[in-house]
């Protein structure tokens, strides 16, 4: 497998970066990302309304968004559409998708703890009423669940879990926002009580585990951004501020921190790609995604730490905003789990 993206991959990494640069504070920022550049459905095919390309895509788009720390819902939204495009059946998928695609609903993932596929540990239940189902119990955090249209819940039902979409409006739903540690990401509580709930197809082999391996891919892609973000800013910071009438970066620790971080940074980028290009196979998918998103999580903590260190104190202050990075960095290592419950989780799949 060829570790190298094409020339157009480059390109388009490279105007997805530009137009997040140029238009990261518009307020239509999520309406032009659905509208104009059809960002959620990249990976989506054509005749649900999505573009037809692979996770390959997804994983540049987000990993530019965790390098700009763009604060639009993309992350939980994907997540969702992904839980339709892969466990939902023909109908619903023809039905759901495509005003998710094209933003005049927005979805959000109610599915991000780390017992999300544990039946034994789900923290919320799901009970066939006559014709419909509904849904009790609570999840939490819900990444971006505030203005949500469309909930996509983890729910049990006997000894199965299965993902349930639930309209944010209906009877029986309370999405209270939640103080979140990422003041660029705001996260949500939903309470179910007898909320009606649309299960998705869950006779599909293994489809929970890969809508959530999906999503773990994605997420180790913007964490990756994150970090890569986290040493262009101390490589710059280095050059340009002096001490003893010489720029820091001449210093050996402060140019063994940035190697570090570099280092970390291409085993990272190798691993994102590896599995992103897995995706098409569910076996191969199993093993990446537990191992990439350990291994992003990890890294970014990494960088974001380290440079905080090369920034000195500027970068313990409010007014500098290297603190979103950090803060960007522990909350998405929480998500799905830490690193010890992926590498965990891998050694499971793996039989060791």
């Amino acid at each position: 497998m060829d570790f190298q993206y094409s020339t157009e991959l480059l390109d388009f990494r490279d105007s997805v970066r530009s137009f997040l640069h140029a238009h990261g504070g518009d307020e239509r920022l999520w309406r032009r990302l659905c509208a104009e550049l059809e960002l959620p459905g990249l990976s989506v095919p054509p005749q649900y309304g999505g573009v037809g390309a692979t996770l390959v895509e997804s994983a540049i788009v987000f990993e530019e968004f965790g390098r700009a720390l763009t604060p639009a819902p993309l992350a939980s939204h994907v997540f969702a559409v992904h839980a339709v495009l892969i466990m939902g059946s023909e109908e619903q998928r023809q039905r759901l998708l495509p005003a998710l695609l094209g933003g005049e609903r927005l979805a959000a993932f109610a599915a991000t703890r780390p017992e999300a596929g544990d039946p034994t540990l789900a923290s919320a239940s799901a009970v066939r009423l006559g014709d419909h189902t509904v849904l009790d119990g609570v999840c939490e955090p819900v990444l971006h669940g505030v203005g949500a249209d469309l909930l996509v819940v983890p729910a049990r039902t006997a000894d199965v879990i299965g993902l349930y979409v639930v309209n944010a409006g209906d009877p029986g739903v309370d999405v209270e926002q939640l103080p979140s540690f990422d003041i660029t990401r705001p996260v949500a509580r939903v309470t179910l009580r007898q909320a009606t709930a649309e299960p998705l197809d869950a006779a599909a082999s293994g489809g929970l585990e890969r809508v959530l391996d999906t999503a773990r891919v994605l997420l180790a892609a913007e964490m990756l951004g994150g970090a890569e973000a986290c040493l262009a800013r101390s490589v710059e910071y280095a050059c340009t501020r002096t001490q003893f009438d010489r720029p820091i970066g001449t210093f050996q620790a402060v140019k063994h921190m940035c190697a570090e971080m570099a280092i970390e940074i291409d085993a990272t980028r190798v691993a994102v790609m590896f599995a992103a290009m897995s995706a098409d196979d569910p076996a191969e998918l199993a093993v990446a995604a537990p191992l990439v998103k350990a291994q992003a999580a990890d890294t970014f903590t990494l960088c974001a730490n380290t440079a905080t260190q090369v920034h000195g104190g500027i970068a313990f202050t409010w007014e500098h905003d290297l603190h979103h990075y950090l803060r960007r960095a522990k909350s998405c290592e929480a998500l799905f789990g830490g690193s010890n419950h992926h590498r965990a989780l891998l050694a499971d799949r793996v039989g060791l």
